[in-house]
């Protein structure tokens, strides 16, 4: 009696071993985290904000200060002086004056190094400036819209690859089935053959029938690897991690359905750039009105300074330019055609947003008709099935029969697998189109 709990020790020491080799594989909503995390797309979106907000603070650095330092060095031909010309009067005696009768005065030496440091200052921009950062601030907003579309795309594909996975797991199901039922008819038919109840041939049957189920294991095998491939190339995990997603298959039903593509995030990001038009229009007007400006000067180095040169200024300026060669007004005019370009292209993916959701319901509702047909199907096909058993066991029919039964019994589970899987993508697709598509969506 004592080994048992030696024993009983190490049977649980392998069992946790054994768990521990085999890790839960990702969830659906763990896979789409993950690809968001991993999508280039959205990677690409967030650089674009990062742009647009280095743009932004351009524009508002542009009221800083701008300090110049300005070293030279100048090397003249001559002296600068004057000379003050002899007066027109007679010269004094000798013993009153006996000096120059003509001044020369040096202003300026021949070497002449100066170090000036300069600033100016944007103090008024004629309202150009704060009305393009609003243009900037409407073209971000415009750009974080799209990121919504591809968030919805990355949902979408991981559902679509994550549902083909549950295909492949249900279609194995039904092939297994398919097995035992194969293999005790094989026990049937090798005693019917030793008995003389049934032929070689009749035997034969049932092998290609096996042969048949094995083939479409290897064509499933193959679809699992794409399939899995396709998770790993959207998510960054490794195939091994993933090999063990073996999902049930259900029919995906939304909780709400909208009629309206107005929450697409195209349409929002195009309203929003028509916005970002408008104030770029209305910037080209600030052409027209003065600016005011500060600006300032010091010499940093004073010795060779002349007499006239000041040490350091200060003072406001406005400049405004009258006639700028019809600049603006070209401006402003390429700017309205852009207006009509924004508004045809949102007029436009509108319509064809629209076309879109029509085309999804109508796809929707073909899916739920076909899978409701499959479904009913399957209890017609396994009805038959059943009834030939019966009656090849009784020796009513023959094996052909039997094997047929069983042929349609597993095309109509395969076909139903294949249904549910086209109205869950169509449910995908309709949500995708209203634009309404979450990872709480998909279940």
């Amino acid at each position: 009696m004592k080994p048992k709990p030696i024993f009983t020790l190490l049977l649980g020491l392998s069992l946790s071993n054994e768990s521990m080799a085999q890790p839960t594989p990702p969830t659906r909503q763990m896979l789409m985290e993950q690809a968001l995390n991993k999508s280039y797309a959205l990677a690409n979106n967030n650089a674009e904000q990062r742009k647009v907000q280095l743009e932004k603070q351009a524009l508002k650095n542009a009221y800083l200060p701008e300090l110049t330092l300005n070293p030279t060095y100048t090397h003249l031909d001559r002296d600068i002086s004057i000379t003050v010309p002899r007066l027109p009067y007679q010269p004094l005696p000798k013993e009153v004056y006996s000096g120059p009768y003509e001044f020369s005065q040096q202003l300026q030496p021949r070497n002449i190094l100066k170090a000036t440091a300069q600033a100016n200052m944007l103090l008024f921009s004629g309202t150009k400036i704060p009305t393009l950062y609003k243009a900037l601030s409407f073209k971000q907003q415009a750009v974080q819209a799209l990121a919504d579309k591809e968030r919805m795309a990355v949902i979408r594909d991981v559902a679509l690859a994550y549902d083909q996975l549950a295909l492949i797991a249900q279609s194995e199901r039904v092939l297994d089935e398919a097995d035992k039922r194969l293999a005790e008819g094989v026990r049937f038919i090798n005693k019917a053959v030793k008995e003389g109840l049934a032929t070689p041939y009749d035997r034969s049957k049932v092998e290609l029938a096996v042969q048949d189920l094995a083939a479409k294991r290897v064509d499933l095998n193959g679809k699992r690897q794409l399939a899995l491939a396709r998770l790993t190339q959207l998510t960054g995990t490794p195939a091994e991690q993933l090999a063990g997603i073996r999902p049930e298959l259900t029919r995906l039903v939304a909780d709400t359905v909208s009629t309206s593509v107005e929450n697409r995030p195209e349409l929002k990001s195009l309203a929003l750039a028509g916005e970002a038009t408008r104030y770029r229009q209305k910037a080209t007007l600030a052409a027209y009105l003065p600016q005011v400006y500060a600006f300032g000067k010091n010499e940093l180095y004073r010795k060779d300074l002349s007499a006239i040169e000041p040490y350091w200024y200060v003072g406001v300026g406005v400049r405004w330019t009258l006639f700028d060669r019809f600049t603006a007004r070209t401006e402003r005019r390429t700017v309205e055609q852009d207006l009509i370009i924004a508004q045809n292209n949102l007029d436009q993916t509108r319509d064809l947003l629209t076309l879109n959701l029509q085309k999804t319901h109508a796809e929707l509702r073909t899916a739920n008709q076909l899978a409701d047909v499959a479904t009913q199907k399957v209890v017609l096909a396994r009805k038959a099935l059943d009834i030939a058993t019966k009656q090849y066991e009784q020796g009513l029919i023959r094996i052909t029969e039997r094997l047929e039964a069983e042929t349609d019994y597993q095309k109509a589970e395969l076909d139903y697998a294949q249904a549910v899987t086209n109205q869950r993508a169509a449910q995908v697709g309709q949500l995708e189109a209203t634009g309404s598509l979450t990872i709480a969506d998909i279940r």
